[in-house]
């Protein structure tokens, strides 16, 4: 895993909850957004770690073993906690609600529940307003977006699970960060798209994204490397009815072929019934280009409707890959999910492959592609062409074996 530089004036983070995979899930998701983090699981170690850490915000879990969230609250109370408070729990929405209630009788400022299973958006969403008062960037930030040079594009291996059992990369996932000024830590897309779209940049953003990506990808073939490309655009851009020409046109430059580039968006986009979306993604597909649709739920009413619509590829999210194997309920969704894609003709990719286990499971319900920590973090460019050249992808699963 990346480790995220953190500044003196990051954000503090306290995770109260004994189950470890959410702690772990969300410590994740909050170090990419910059925040320093501390863990407890249990209620006898809260005292010392709050004094100490002095939070700026509290994932609080309700059940802790031999207590409940209503104790710890009466603590944080009389120890004049200041710190926002975000209540979670698998009881139902009445009792976060009572609860959430009860910590503000004590003049505790909470300031949200979470329902278990929850999902990385809905973590994102709970950090965002702190991670964006700590990183205190504006808009005026963004006015020589390349030319400063403050973002930096990598690449991540996506590896072919299906027919090669991860033994070969399919393509290349695209990330972006921003660095700032100062270039020694970074702010990922979560954090700073909602600015992009305030100062109405998302169109120059995502050209530049585009041109950048196709020159390296332009830049790979000629040394005779062979994979795909794999784009994650925001929503915003496929209600711009001139993407496809502006696509098609980039790929004519670099003479790149259509059919090895994919374009994501994103599943609650494609079925907005937004007629401009429908028109755009039409559009992609008739000229050759793979559209990949992020889904981060199996359960959802309108997947079927989904597998009608103008998309060859769906990307299982990492809040629906991770800590997956073991738990019954979750692989049987996965796994139907992926029969259902693979009988309806499209391709399935998972992010958060992050472990043997995640890998062998993907790998038995047939998935075709993956990227995850299991198989490598996002490169740089020259990283990227070591990675591929040397064969730096011998994995020791027994899956294949």
């Amino acid at each position: 895993m990346n480790v995220v530089p953190i500044e003196a004036n990051s954000p503090k983070l306290l995770i109260i909850d004994d189950d470890e995979g959410v702690s772990d899930l969300i410590e994740s998701i909050s170090k990419e957004m910059n925040f320093a983090v501390n863990c407890v699981y249990d209620f006898d170690s809260i005292g010392c770690t709050y004094r100490n850490f002095q939070p700026d915000i509290i994932f609080l879990d309700l059940m802790l073993p031999g207590y409940d969230g209503v104790e710890v609250l009466h603590f944080l109370a009389e120890a004049g906690c200041k710190a926002k408070i975000i209540l979670i729990s698998g009881v139902d929405k009445t009792t976060l609600a009572s609860a959430g209630e009860v910590g503000r009788l004590h003049h505790l400022n909470i300031v949200g529940t979470l329902k278990k299973p929850f999902l990385i958006e809905d973590v994102e969403k709970a950090l965002l307003d702190e991670a964006d008062t700590s990183c205190r960037f504006t808009s005026a930030a963004f006015q020589d977006l390349f030319g400063a040079g403050e973002f930096r594009i990598l690449f991540q291996p996506c590896m072919a699970i299906k027919s090669l059992a991860g033994q070969g990369v399919s393509d290349v996932d695209v990330c972006v960060n921003w660095y700032g000024q100062a270039g020694t830590s970074f702010i990922t897309p979560r954090q700073y798209m909602p600015r992009l779209e305030t100062a109405a940049m998302v169109s120059e953003y995502g050209h530049a994204v585009l041109e950048m990506s196709m020159k390296a990808y332009k830049n790979w073939l000629q040394q005779g490397l062979d994979f795909g490309l794999s784009i994650r655009l925001d929503d915003l851009l496929f209600r711009d009815s001139s993407l496809p020409s502006y696509v098609m046109n980039l790929t004519k430059k670099w003479g790149l072929a259509p059919g090895r580039i994919t374009i994501g968006i994103s599943e609650s986009e494609v079925l907005s019934g937004d007629t401009t979306v429908l028109d755009v993604l039409t559009r992609l597909r008739i000229n050759g280009f793979n559209i990949s649709a992020a889904v981060s739920n199996p359960e959802t009413p309108e997947l079927e409707r989904l597998l009608h619509l103008p998309v060859n590829e769906l990307r299982l999210s990492k809040s629906l890959i991770s800590n997956v194997p073991g738990k019954v309920e979750a692989e049987f969704n996965v796994s139907t999910l992926i029969s259902m894609c693979t009988k309806q003709g499209l391709l399935t990719r998972a992010e958060g492959v992050d472990n043997e286990a995640t890998f062998e499971f993907i790998y038995g319900c047939g998935c075709t592609s993956g990227l995850g920590e299991f198989f490598a973090d996002p490169l740089k460019n020259y990283e990227l062409e070591g990675f591929i050249s040397k064969g730096d992808y011998e994995f020791s699963s027994t899956a294949y074996c």
